[in-house]
């Protein structure tokens, strides 16, 4: 089954706007295949960046396959660089348009020059015609065969002067279409001298925006990593901020306990000195019920009477 392209596009715009681009293209697809054949893994992959390599000075991606027509970052400053050639190669055109306008012109003055000329070459012929019988006889010149060789010299000057006039009327017109052909040939080629000027600072700055690309793509990726490096910086100093609280939540706990335990320790102090004279009211702080409080009574009792 034969391969089904993924795109269309097959390098369409390079071919019509540089086809040493263009052809630089096809020896990379040539060289492809030829590795595909060989079964050349590196040189498929060395053939297919070349390729890649230019259609990226243009703009776009042709994809896996070389098909298709994926724009890049550049292609943005590629429209920018195509509008102001089209601009330029416009603007050439247009004032050919113009001077061959103005030239056009000169077309009816030319007629109406060489139409009076010939009428005037007519009116000059016919009044040495009328007075051919008045110049010969001053000329003393008779007889019926000077008079006829004499008209048919003057009928060929004319036919001749007729001719004159017209293959001058000719030239002159032809020099103004010639004149008129050079301007718009001179504007196709400023024009495309415009766009092939552009299309080359095109593809010579495409290095310096891959290299400002990088460059971006690097600094971003450096932010990002001092950015992670604050977020983890900060996490510690919390994670620390935490602990100290921790410990002096617990330090604030412990010198509350220590003093409960200082409290009751006096407390009872003071509740055993009570019990020795029989005064057990002391114990009643310490938690004691009057039960409690009762028997510890009865004993002190009774040992008194022991004694």
């Amino acid at each position: 089954m034969a391969y089904q392209k993924l795109g269309s596009f097959d390098d369409a715009y390079i071919k019509q706007s540089s086809p040493s681009s263009y052809q630089q293209i096809q020896a990379a697809k040539s060289a492809w295949e030829a590795a595909n054949a060989a079964g050349d893994r590196a040189g498929m992959d060395a053939a297919h960046q070349a390729a890649e390599s230019i259609r990226a000075a243009y703009g776009y991606s042709g994809g896996v396959d070389g098909s298709q027509y994926l724009p890049n970052a550049y292609a943005p400053i590629r429209n920018q660089y195509m509008d102001a050639a089209n601009a330029a190669a416009e603007a050439y055109r247009l004032a050919a348009q113009t001077g061959a306008s103005q030239l056009e012109a000169q077309r009816p003055q030319i007629q109406a020059d060489y139409d009076a000329l010939a009428k005037q070459t007519y009116i000059n012929y016919m009044k040495e015609k009328q007075s051919l019988p008045e110049t010969m006889a001053k000329l003393g010149i008779t007889g019926q065969g000077a008079a006829e060789s004499t008209a048919a010299s003057q009928s060929n000057q004319y036919q001749q002067n007729v001719l004159e006039g017209e293959l001058a009327r000719q030239e002159a017109l032809q020099g103004l279409n010639n004149r008129i052909n050079e301007l718009y040939q001179q504007g196709e080629l400023q024009a495309a001298q415009a766009q092939a000027d552009i299309l080359l600072s095109l593809a010579q700055g495409y290095p310096d925006f891959l290299e400002s690309q990088q460059e971006w793509e690097y600094k971003l990726a450096q932010q990002q990593a001092e950015k992670n490096q604050q977020a983890w910086e900060n996490s510690q100093q919390e994670w620390k901020n935490q602990q100290q609280i921790r410990e002096q939540q617990l330090a604030a706990q412990k010198e509350a306990a220590d003093q409960q335990q200082d409290a009751f320790n006096r407390q009872l102090a003071v509740a055993k000195i009570l019990a020795q004279y029989g005064d057990f009211s002391g114990y009643i702080s310490l938690g004691f019920n009057q039960d409690q409080i009762a028997q510890m009574r009865r004993a002190w009792q009774m040992q008194q009477l022991q004694k």
